[in-house]
């Protein structure tokens, strides 16, 4: 049978996370260069509906697989599928979304294939002796071009990278219910815990000041509040390194693990570029950056780039308003 692209598609609350269709285009790319048909894997409690939903969409084939084990398992469950049942798929390259969701079973799913696997994939690309993969190193710094030469290769797609471009009008794809009986766990599922809060300042600023690691300390975050404090509709947000050292809570994390923005202007502040934050804030409407390393990764995505330490160039810049506006 002919080799195929396997999507797993994201999803919570009965609904596909807009990542499933990136994960789409960015098998798209891949077929336009080998010819393979895509067809999507979906698991989840009453999954049904939802592998009709995507058939309906995206034109594609679904295969649905039921679970007994708790609703939100679905990433253990993925690792706990039998080798036999991704034979009888013939995946040669399967797409998982590179979130905190994908990359808590896409490394554990190529090793019970014996699967190559290629993490942050942002781009595809023919190249003479193949499909090239692109991905950031060294904190973005690098770009690096990876061929596999596996039979099967796993990949996880940066959000952010691959847009959208399902169908307007389409015939729907056939579903097939797939039943499958899972190895035994390791670990067991209790649920998720999550921290209730109201809508973040973060989705009506129109303008955001963000930290990163390249603040220093905690105590020259009251340079990026006053920063922002001469915007209006202005918010303060991080990257997760500050959050991760509690310098700000993680309801203001901008990234792949935090909350995608769009302002129409974005200061990063002391911000290396790591590709998960470019994730969340890359449709920003122009960016700023400020970062002292003329090497760093956040240039390649700024419209002005501030080659400064930012002890140094913010105080300026705030009284050079002030003086402007006096």
């Amino acid at each position: 049978m002919k080799e195929r692209i396997i999507v797993i598609a994201e999803h919570a609350g009965g609904r596909a996370a807009p990542v499933t269709g990136e994960l789409v285009a960015c098998a798209q790319v891949i077929q336009n260069h080998l010819g393979l048909d895509i067809q999507i894997l979906v698991a989840g409690q009453g999954i049904e509906v939802l592998a009709d939903k995507l058939a309906r969409q995206t034109g594609l084939d679904v295969v649905a697989i039921p679970m007994d084990e708790p609703a939100g398992d679905e990433t253990g469950f993925y690792k706990r599928l039998p080798k036999s049942l991704f034979a009888d798929l013939h995946p040669a390259y399967i797409c998982i979304a590179h979130t905190p969701r994908g990359l808590d079973f896409a490394g554990g799913l190529a090793a019970r294939l014996d699967a190559a696997f290629i993490p942050g994939v942002e781009k595809v690309v023919q190249h003479e002796k193949g499909v090239c993969f692109t991905r950031g190193v060294f904190n973005d710094k690098l770009m690096s071009e990876v061929i596999s030469n596996a039979s099967v290769t796993v990949l996880t797609v940066q959000p952010g990278r691959f847009k959208p471009n399902l169908p307007t009008a389409v015939l729907p794809g056939r579903v097939r219910v797939q039943k499958a009986v899972t190895v035994p766990a390791g670990s067991r599922f209790m649920g998720y815990q999550s921290k209730q809060s109201g809508p973040s300042a973060l989705d009506a600023a129109e303008v955001i000041v963000s930290a990163g690691n390249g603040i220093g300390n905690k105590e020259n975050l009251d340079l990026i509040y006053r920063l922002a404090e001469i915007f209006p509709k202005s918010a303060v947000a991080g990257s997760r390194p500050v959050c991760d050292k509690k310098w700000l809570t993680y309801k203001h994390q901008v990234g792949t693990t935090g909350r995608r923005v769009a302002p129409r202007l974005y200061i990063a502040c002391g911000i290396s570029g790591a590709s998960q934050h470019i994730a969340g804030m890359r449709d920003s409407g122009f960016i700023v950056a400020i970062n002292r390393d003329p090497r760093a990764a956040i240039f390649n995505f700024a419209d002005a780039c501030v080659v400064e330490d930012l002890t140094s160039f913010i105080p300026l810049l705030i009284e050079t308003y002030q003086n402007e506006n006096r």
